[in-house]
């Protein structure tokens, strides 16, 4: 049970709106992670230990997939935060240049969708080989990545123009609700291929200076 003090602070916000959301996908997804009810407390402990470590593996993947593209662009002072505090608010992970080359901001910004996405389809191969916990949860956090991080960037913080989404969407062109129907049909079908082992496809988005699309590749 969340306990009344968590709750309190997620109400006031302390933790951040970045914070809280992850806190509450989290909560979300315990019941469908977690093992049975009749499972020992070791079999808990386990599972959250489990939990922890894919949640922060699909972290550190999405912020490597920033300092790739930062340090094949010869960004100045390219870092990867983690656990740190910037401008009163907690950030779990966070990417940061000095400078970029304007013709790399696009691919910077789409660096961790790209490296989410990799994730995904490895967690996704893993999961139907050998559904553990870990595996499940490392799917769950990088089929959602995007959307989530769309969400909070379209209506919580629109004018933040270090959020990924919202760099995409000033160096497209993209509306809002374009960007996160895209983002979400590819959640969709994802999540469909969790369900249907034998589904023979995979959807992608693809990002340019220009467009913003979704494409579907199938298997013969």
């Amino acid at each position: 049970m969340v306990s009344s003090r968590l709750l309190l602070l997620l109400r006031r916000g302390i933790l951040g709106p970045f914070t809280s959301l992850i806190t509450l996908v989290f909560l979300a997804c315990l019941p469908f992670l977690l093992s049975p009810p009749s499972a020992s407390s070791a079999e808990y402990s386990s599972d959250a230990a489990a939990i922890g470590a894919a949640f922060f593996t699909h972290l550190f993947l999405h912020e490597v997939g920033h300092q790739v593209v930062a340090e094949e662009s010869g960004a100045d002072s390219p870092k990867m935060h983690f656990m740190n505090r910037k401008n009163g608010k907690f950030y779990p992970g966070r990417s940061t240049v000095k400078s970029i080359s304007a013709e790399s901001r696009l691919s910077y910004a789409a660096a961790g969708e790209a490296m989410a996405s990799r994730t995904f389809e490895y967690a996704l191969h893993s999961y139907h080989q050998k559904p553990t916990t870990y595996n499940k949860t490392l799917m769950f956090f990088s089929c959602t990545d995007f959307l989530w991080y769309t969400l909070l960037a379209n209506y919580v913080h629109p004018e933040n123009v270090k959020y990924d989404p919202n760099m995409i969407r000033e160096e497209t062109g993209i509306g809002k609700e374009a960007l996160l129907g895209v983002v979400l049909t590819k959640s969709l079908l994802n999540a469909y291929r969790v369900y249907n082992e034998d589904a023979k496809f995979m959807p992608m988005v693809t990002i340019d200076t220009r467009s913003v699309g979704l494409m579907v590749r199938y298997e013969f």
